[in-house]
């Protein structure tokens, strides 16, 4: 049923064969000149950056929310449309933008875009550690250079009022490892380490230093082997076929001529146990007599009873001050006279009432 199917299928007409149609100029110029005036942007990590909220959040933040339409072009990027040439520049010079502490790369509308179209982002970082005598417009551009192309330079040796450290924004592509730090050594001798911190940097793969991915989801780091999870099994030999196994029995028998092959298709049949024998009951007796129990329960409570009696007829003896119960044989401990007591209820659990102390 399913290569039937399948067959008329192929012999549909699905409308390839149909003449194509022709589309004038004039039912897509607006919308051509429409989107010249608007920028297409980038989420970096699509991952924690939801598209829509993307596009409700930066006009917003960028305080043109009235004059700013955006839409979602697909699941990696979105469109925003100006109203204004001014508003669109200065989107593109106070950026880059940053939505839930990751970046948003934005370029400007292409009709006819390369293959190279919003696959970088520019950065500003600050260059730290250069050496006094060195501070100059010429070696801070040299090494600039060695990161990524300069995109621009804020530093003038004559205007700039501060040289802690020295402002630049490079092109960075998306996918490129960040650099912190560099080794340089100038031709007097003297060396240094350079130090770089980018502007506006919140989140970063700590695993490669990439801005596109958090460490969670690295797609560059190798899932761990651990050895728990590979079975120790050993190489069993093999043989060719009709050759035996060649092992040697324990009593030193010769080698058996029979095939290793026509031997594993046939079980190993277990030797058969012997019956268990028939329960004996004298035997079981003989090694196991019975007690013999009380007769009645009238031999029980005439025993209770006389416990009773000889607990009652017993003294009760009275310690000094620090003598211990567990005393030493042949101390003579001092006993306490009788008490004249008599018995007030006969039931079980008696109790012993003091004839001084009479009680209602």
């Amino acid at each position: 049923m399913s290569d039937e199917l399948w067959i008329d299928l192929q012999y549909m007409v699905l409308g390839r064969d149909v003449p194509e149609l022709f589309v004038p100029h004039s039912t897509y110029a607006v919308v051509l000149a429409r989107n010249r005036l608007s920028l297409i942007g980038r989420p970096l990590n699509p991952r924690e950056q939801e598209l829509r909220r993307v596009i409700f959040y930066l006009p917003h933040h960028w305080g043109v929310a009235t004059r700013v339409h955006g839409r979602v072009l697909d699941d990696t990027y979105v469109q925003f449309l100006f109203s204004s040439e001014v508003d669109l520049f200065t989107v593109l010079r106070r950026g880059p933008w940053v939505f839930d502490n990751w970046f948003v790369a934005l370029q400007r509308w292409e009709d006819f875009p390369e293959m190279d179209f919003l696959t970088s982002i520019d950065l500003w970082f600050q260059i730290r550690g250069i050496l006094l005598p060195y501070v100059s417009e010429a070696s801070v551009t040299f090494i600039a250079k060695t990161l990524r192309k300069i995109v621009h330079l804020d530093f003038n040796e004559e205007t700039t009022t501060q040289i802690d450290f020295i402002r630049v924004k490079i092109e960075i592509g998306i996918t490129d490892r960040l650099r912190f730090f560099r080794k340089v050594r100038f031709e007097s001798g003297e060396g240094a380490m350079i130090g770089f911190e980018y502007e506006k940097l919140n989140k970063i793969c700590t695993n490669y230093s990439r801005i596109n991915h958090d460490s969670a989801h690295c797609p560059y780091l190798v899932p761990p082997v651990y050895q728990d999870d590979i079975l120790d099994v050993p190489a069993a030999q093999v043989f060719d076929e009709g050759e035996g196994s060649n092992i040697y029995s324990f009593l030193g028998e010769k080698r058996s001529a029979q095939s290793s092959v026509l031997s594993s298709f046939s079980p190993i049949s277990q030797p058969p146990r012997p019956a268990n024998p028939a329960p004996n009951l004298e035997e079981f007796l003989a090694a196991h007599p019975l007690r013999t129990r009380l007769s009645s329960n009238s031999d029980f409570l005439g025993a209770s009873s006389k416990a009773k009696d000889d607990n009652r007829g017993k003294k009760k003896i009275k310690y000094e001050d620090g003598e211990c119960s567990k005393r030493r044989k042949g101390k003579q401990v001092q006993s306490e006279t009788e008490r004249n007591t008599r018995p007030r209820r006969k039931v079980p659990g008696v109790r012993f009432y003091p004839i001084e102390h009479e009680f209602p």
